[in-house]
């Protein structure tokens, strides 16, 4: 017997979305073979290269450990989407630059998280469009 909506406890709720939004992206995204987290990276690398992107900064943006976020720019790199490179004045930490064949795919992946952002309030007015974001914020800001 499963049980009523109203009883189901709000972190079910939220994890049950955020896995049916990487769900979705991620379907997307293997056609180019990538996942959602590879191409956000991605994106995030390329819209904020010109200040410098480095390892640490996306392990804090993307909520990961070192080895998680070395292995995934290994990866990214393997395919020749980005290319790491060790400053001379700083050899401790490398910049990480998007290139070509991974810019040519940023668009694309902007136009497939927009379309899983819009799935997310497709049902709602946009009066409770305001008010979920509103709420979500709320919630994040005070874990």
């Amino acid at each position: 017997m499963s049980k009523p909506v109203e009883n189901t406890p709000f972190s079910n709720l939220i994890r049950e979305i955020g896995m049916k939004l990487k769900s979705t992206a991620d379907a997307r995204l293997n056609e180019l073979g990538l996942n959602s987290q590879q191409g956000r990276m991605i994106g995030y690398i390329f819209e904020h290269q010109e200040k410098g992107v480095i390892q640490k900064d996306l392990g804090e943006v993307f909520n990961r450990k070192g080895a998680s976020i070395t292995s995934m720019l290994q990866g990214l790199e393997k395919k020749g989407y980005i290319k790491r490179v060790t400053p001379e004045n700083d050899e401790r930490q490398k910049s990480i630059f998007v290139l070509e064949k991974g810019a040519l795919l940023v668009e694309e992946f902007n136009e497939i998280f927009s379309e899983v952002e819009a799935s997310i309030t497709n049902a709602l007015s946009p009066e409770e469009t305001a008010n979920l974001k509103s709420l979500l914020q709320k919630v994040n800001s005070s874990l």
